[in-house]
């Protein structure tokens, strides 16, 4: 995560600097100092100077050089988290950062505030931090993109997940609202409760049926599949409402695997019952009942 006490110090010089650093890692893996001198529209010594700083704090990394003696920089994770963070910032989509909610292999989750104090939640996409073939297989937006940076790809995957988000928050399916997202980094509205792994159900057939309505309003009215969907990314509030998360890999309903993706999803959450109550129902009906070709749910 940002170092936020180092985030605070920065200057919109600095700023510059990362920004121009941005635009030019499309051309390179490290982006040379008189191309940072130009796109930056600073003087060379206060590059020289600010680029000393930025390398410190981590927020650049610098090449290791080679026969002719070329140098140049790329941004971090620390400095990509600086350039979105000051433009949600400026926005106003976020002030604060609080604790953290969760780290996970693909992003990290932390606690928030509006300008006017509203908590929310504020999620960073960390692809590629694991291994990038494991990406690329799980993530269908860059299956067929052989060379992609650590930075795009988290970009897609948030602006992804910002996407499918506005569409089943609109649809009525019991998700965060989507607040705002810019580059890898998605702020939406609290995320709170305990997962359904580990949650204590005094009535277990009520969750369920409200889980199983949720994964029908996803199919028929929003038009997507959840396609990861477990007992880790269901939580349940504390007044005893579900919150279903982790949307960057869902698909529509017209993907060739759709109905193969919306099978695991099913059954991942009939299997989490069947550990917490006993017998599980009718994997045909239950189907049947998601993608409304049955009125009946029996469980």
């Amino acid at each position: 995560m940002l170092l936020l006490n180092k985030f605070r110090l920065l200057e919109k010089d600095d700023f510059g600097i990362l920004s121009a650093i941005e635009l030019r890692m499309k051309h390179h893996e490290y982006v040379p100092l008189e191309e940072m001198i130009k796109f930056s529209g600073l003087r060379s010594d206060e590059v020289t100077f600010r680029i000393r700083s930025l390398s410190r704090d981590r927020l650049l990394t610098k090449s290791t050089g080679d026969q002719q003696g070329y140098q140049g920089y790329s941004l971090t994770t620390f400095g990509y988290d600086a350039l979105a963070l000051r433009a949600l910032v400026l926005s106003g989509a976020v002030e604060a950062i609080g604790k953290s909610l969760g780290v996970g292999k693909e992003a990290d989750v932390y606690d928030a505030l509006s300008p006017g104090g509203k908590r929310r939640a504020i999620k960073f996409h960390r692809l590629g931090r694991v291994s990038f073939r494991q990406t690329h297989r799980k993530r269908g937006y860059i299956a067929d993109r052989p060379h992609i940076s650590w930075q795009y790809q988290s970009r897609l995957s948030a602006e992804k997940e910002y996407s499918s988000l506005e569409t089943l928050y609109a649809a009525g399916v019991s998700v965060p609202k989507p607040i705002a997202h810019n580059r890898h980094v998605l702020v939406m509205g609290l995320i709170e409760g305990t997962e359904l792994k580990f949650a204590e159900l005094r009535g277990p057939k009520p969750i369920l049926r409200e889980i199983l309505r949720n994964i029908k309003v996803t199919h028929q009215k929003a038009g997507l599949i959840h396609s990861d969907l477990s007992e880790y990314n269901i939580l349940i509030k504390p007044n005893g409402r579900l919150l279903i998360i982790d949307w960057p890999q869902s698909v529509s309903t017209d993907h060739p695997n759709a109905q193969d993706y919306l099978k695991r999803d099913v059954l991942n959450i009939l299997a989490c019952f069947r550990r917490k109550a006993g017998p599980e129902p009718d994997l045909d009906n239950v189907l049947a009942y998601v993608t409304g070709k049955s009125r009946t749910l029996i469980l």
